[in-house]
């Protein structure tokens, strides 16, 4: 009998939706901890994929995001987990595959195109290199040893140019280094080399010219020089070295000396240290791995050159964010930088940097900037985040301009909310519009303030809107009123009476309309079960005991109507 049972159940149980049965299981998933102790070294490709992602695969990338409107420190959170799913590190340690790499994801692709492939055979068709063989050391460069694109080094000049296995540190100046964007001393410097993790990051571990590395950059925050101060140009020795420059920060007042590179890197720098930020940050506070392979960094505009290693609960910072923010914009995106993400993601880290898939991300995570004249002073900082993000909306490689949009001339009012009642919070509601000097427009909303209004009384007021970089202003009316009066069928009764109403009582017929279509559904589902089991259990009995049941059913319904008669 317990068999039969069973054997009844079980297809019953078969029945629940497997989509049900798959959720539950996601839900009860634990994350991969994000901690170095859990990174391992990647192995060099030797098939490599030149082709560039197509827009549809980089929104599809991004996915998890669609639908959540997320911004500022949200939207930092929740692109950690999309950014460290998969993703491959590198040793740093001597020797290490990312001088190896280099050959590939820094390769100046002009100077050394692909089909200069010596040892590997290219195939133009579907542009993928394969049986590709690196070199392994300065004295054994191999057959490839492609030029290289370097950070600090204007590669249009002749002693620009450099090879992958040219010289490695200094000898006169013209060496290669792994230039570390987020110097290793702030956030994650305690640790061996050797260590996989941050360190070992190609999205911000790039080739780099020695000299200014080693002797301008170092470990100084990122910030516009003064020019009216103390500086020195790291160009006065090598004409491939103009524009970069150490000295005090323009914006930020502090006697701690800072780095600004030439104007080609500035945007390729800053959007390194926004990915850094978004890959290695403890947002969540759940992360109780952090240590050197996985620091806990943030942006912000301190300055300061203090070796100092992360904790799960304090992030270190590196600065200036405001200057960052604005050679995002001064230097946007090219086609050099999207190219090498885009050999990053299929052949080596197998992740993405998003602040180049997606620029106007900066802006909906840290705010925005406005540059003066000089395309250098900050006139006005905005930390209230522009926008949210959108994978599927958003504009992928949106370009910002290439320089600073023009100073706003006038501004106008769209679409303000004029009504409100004594005691309501005021609230703008509409779109203030920037003219600027070359009759372009934007809006300048977030960059306004709003006076001239009392909601405390009734009345008519003026309400005067201020763009605060420019100073220029425009007005508009608000009606204030008195709040109205409670409606009729709010009053209380006449009669003073505290006697709530009753409802009357529901009809049988009420009772199941107000029953839920899926426990209506439910309930008939199972009474079509219960009939199913009864005829096969009756389907089994002999005539006598057919005969016995149909004689109990016969008495039942009509002692069943012998009572109900009585009621009535």
């Amino acid at each position: 009998m317990k068999k039969n049972h069973l054997s009844l159940i079980v297809p019953l149980l078969l029945l629940l939706p497997i989509s049900h049965v798959i959720h539950v299981g996601l839900l009860e998933a634990k994350p991969v901890s994000a901690g170095s102790s859990s990174y391992t070294g990647a192995s060099l490709p030797t098939t490599i994929d030149l082709n560039d992602v197509s827009i549809e695969k980089v929104r599809a990338y991004y996915a998890p995001l669609e639908g959540k409107d997320y911004s500022g420190n949200d939207l930092l959170k929740a692109l950690k987990p999309i950014l460290s799913s998969g993703q491959q590190h590198y040793s740093y340690d001597t020797g290490s595959n990312i001088w190896k790499a280099y050959e590939i994801t820094d390769r100046d692709w002009s100077k050394s195109p692909a089909n200069a492939t010596i040892d590997g055979t290219f195939d133009p068709e579907k542009n993928i290199i394969t049986g590709y063989k690196y070199g392994s050391s300065v004295s054994n460069p191999g057959n490839n040893n492609p030029y290289l694109r370097l950070l600090y080094r204007n590669d249009g000049e002749t002693d620009g140019d450099i090879q992958a296995w040219g010289p490695h540190g200094g000898n006169n100046g013209n060496g290669i280094d792994r230039e570390h964007v987020w110097p290793k001393s702030r956030g994650f410097d305690s640790g061996n080399d050797g260590n996989y993790g941050a360190r070992g990051d190609l999205h911000h571990l790039m080739a780099a010219d020695h000299t200014v590395n080693s002797n301008y950059h170092n470990n100084l925050p990122y910030a516009f020089i003064d020019m009216n101060k103390s500086f020195k140009d790291a160009g006065s020795d090598y004409s491939y070295d103009d524009g970069n420059l150490t000295g005090l920060s323009l914006n930020v007042s502090s006697s701690v000396k800072v780095f600004e590179p030439q104007d080609r890197d500035k945007g390729d720098i800053a959007r390194a240290c926004f990915y850094m930020v978004a890959r290695y940050n403890n947002i969540s506070g759940d992360d109780d791995t952090i240590d050197s392979g996985n620091p806990n960094l943030t942006l912000d505009d301190t300055l300061s050159t203090a070796t100092e290693s992360s904790t799960a609960s304090k992030a270190v910072s590196l600065g200036v964010l405001r200057d960052l923010l604005a050679w995002h914009r001064l230097d946007p995106v090219d086609d050099f930088e999207r190219h090498r993400n885009d050999l990053l993601y299929l052949n080596y880290t197998k992740n993405r940097n998003p602040f180049i898939d997606y620029p106007s991300w900066v802006d909906a995570i840290w705010g925005g900037v406005l540059l003066g004249s000089d395309k250098r002073t900050i006139t006005f900082r905005d930390e209230t985040p522009i926008g949210k993000a959108s994978p599927s909306k958003d504009s992928v490689y949106g370009q910002y301009p290439g320089e600073e949009v023009s100073p706003i001339a006038s501004i106008s009012i769209e679409g303000a909310k004029t009504s409100f009642e004594v005691g309501d919070a005021f609230s703008f509601g509409g779109k203030v519009i920037g003219k600027a000097e070359d009759n372009s427009t934007r809006e300048v909303t977030l960059e306004c303030t709003f006076s001239g209004y009392d909601m405390s009384k009734a009345g008519d007021y003026q309400v005067t809107v201020t763009h605060t970089p420019s100073g220029k202003s425009a007005s508009y009316t608000i009606k204030v009123v008195e709040k109205a009066a409670p409606s009729s069928s709010e009053q209380p009764s006449s009669s003073g009476s505290s006697t709530p109403s009753v409802d009357p009582k529901p009809s049988p017929a009420d009772a199941v309309k107000n029953i839920p279509l899926p426990i209506l559904i439910g309930i008939g589902a199972g009474a079509i079960v219960v009939i199913i089991l009864l005829i096969i259990i009756f389907t089994k009995l002999s005539k006598k005991q057919k005969k016995a049941v149909t004689k109990a059913v016969k008495k039942t319904v009509k002692s069943a109507s012998k009572s109900s008669k009585k009621k009535k």
